[in-house]
């Protein structure tokens, strides 16, 4: 890599993803740290991680991980450290939530508390799923990968006539699927938080064809609105099933509109 030729003790290296890899490695200055380094192969990519960096380095908070150092290179390359954080990530503690909906709403309004730090700033995280929320020890969540978080104030660098918008497709929203990025805003957050919150307690994707028992996959019965919120002998109760089916709302108008709002209904579940 142009420019640094370092190298670290490496303690693991994780799965790589496109032209991005991923290790803990041990840094003379930060200690236990995440490296990241790859080429970008645009100037879209590019501008994405940079904005990643810029949002980390903005909050300071234990919901999101701290950004160490970000450095980039004229061949496209860059080279990232990160904090590490021991956890596991929602998704290896699925089993632990199902059927259990008060331990799941607890645990939402710890990952409000967080996104709200970046609501606020009008940064919309648009890749929210159970990979992306990592468990510590003590139950506390970390928000992580905000590579394709929506600035609303910034200019959009993905492109009018595109047909999807980034997302992974079976956490998105239908303006995020369509594309429809003046509609983009944090009830695109609302509707992807309604989806791990049925998952974790039905322990299955509520779009799935397992649940819902038709469709070609989930990604088809997400795009035709087709979900329940019932799976073997797991029912949602009927107060977390309005709130659920509000948040699922095909149009972003339809949801609930704001996060004092969606505290409210959580509490009402909850208390």
């Amino acid at each position: 890599m142009e420019n640094n030729c370092v190298s670290y003790p490496v303690v693991e290296k994780y799965k790589e993803s496109g032209q991005r890899q991923v290790f803990r490695i041990i840094h003379p200055e930060f200690g236990e740290c995440i490296m990241k380094k790859g080429k970008c192969l645009s100037n879209t990519s590019l501008e994405r991680i940079k904005r990643e960096v810029s949002i980390l380095r903005e909050i300071d908070s234990a919901y999101f991980p701290k950004n160490y150092q970000a450095n980039y290179f004229s061949s496209g390359e860059f080279i990232i450290f990160e904090e590490y954080i021991k956890s596991k990530t929602l998704s290896e503690f699925k089993e632990k939530f199902k059927g259990d909906e008060e331990k799941v709403f607890n645990l939402f309004i710890n990952i409000i508390n967080g996104l709200e730090i970046i609501w606020k700033k009008r940064i919309v995280h648009r890749d929210l799923k159970p990979d992306n929320i990592l468990i510590l020890s003590d139950g506390r969540p970390v928000i992580i990968d905000l590579g394709i978080a929506r600035m609303l104030e910034e200019k959009s660098l993905t492109l009018t006539i595109q047909q999807n918008g980034p997302c992974t497709p079976v956490y998105a929203s239908p303006e995020q699927i369509s594309n429809k990025k003046n509609s983009i805003d944090i009830r695109s957050d609302f509707y992807s938080l309604a989806i791990i919150i049925a998952e974790l307690i039905l322990g299955e994707h509520p779009f799935s064809t397992k649940v819902v028992g038709q469709g070609m996959s989930t990604f088809e019965n997400l795009l035709n609105n087709r979900y329940k919120l019932k799976y073997e002998n797991i029912i949602i109760s009927d107060k977390a099933k309005r709130l659920i089916d509000k948040l699922l709302q095909k149009e972003p108008y339809q949801r609930v509109k704001t996060v004092k709002q969606l505290r409210e209904k959580i509490n009402e579940i909850l208390f």
